[in-house]
């Protein structure tokens, strides 16, 4: 049952850390809620920013000079994501930062990028330890019986990317519920 209505079977997409609260305390998933609340991740700052005309969607840039992991060049995914004339990117820093250190960074990334606006996100990545994977499966053992379902990277605690996440969703279909594919 969500929200007083009732369905056959529930996907939940959301992060895993949220849904101890959700259930409630009587819920037998409440036996887990220290574990789940100790799963790891960490935070990302993601700047927009205009960017120099280059052909890649991705440009990856481990160094020792900035900060920054990568740029996703957003504005190459398709001439409808850039006003006229401005090609943009999304530069991606792995701790919170302010305007002016921004900018600082961005001073030493190749392609020029030109501040326009940022964002921190304190949970983007979910982060693996040996105990993460046994973790999700006992959470999994738990809401399963029950109908409820654990699919994507925060609820299943695996770094998907967007095309392993859609695929994992159309795989979990096929198996659990045939008819509706």
């Amino acid at each position: 049952e969500v929200d007083g209505e009732r369905f056959e079977a529930v996907v939940y997409a959301g992060n895993v850390k949220n849904l101890p609260a959700m259930l409630g305390s009587r819920h037998a998933l409440q036996p887990l809620a220290g574990e789940i609340k100790g799963l790891g991740f960490h935070g990302t700052t993601s700047v927009l920013c205009e960017i120099d005309a280059n052909p890649y969607s991705w440009i990856y840039m481990p160094s020792a000079r900035h900060g920054s992991h990568r740029i996703i060049c957003t504005g190459n995914f398709s001439p409808d994501n850039n006003a006229r004339g401005v090609l943009t990117g999304i530069v991606e820093l792995s701790r919170p930062m302010g305007r002016e250190e921004i900018e600082d960074e961005l001073a030493e990334i190749p392609f020029r990028p030109r501040y326009i606006a940022h964002h921190w996100e304190s949970c983007t990545y979910p982060v693996q330890d040996r105990a993460s994977r046994e973790i999700i499966g006992r959470v999994k053992s738990v809401v399963e019986p029950q109908k409820l379902y654990l699919l994507g990277r925060f609820a299943e605690w695996e770094y998907y990317n967007m095309d392993a996440a859609m695929g994992a969703c159309v795989d979990f279909m096929k198996e659990r519920f045939p008819c509706v594919c």
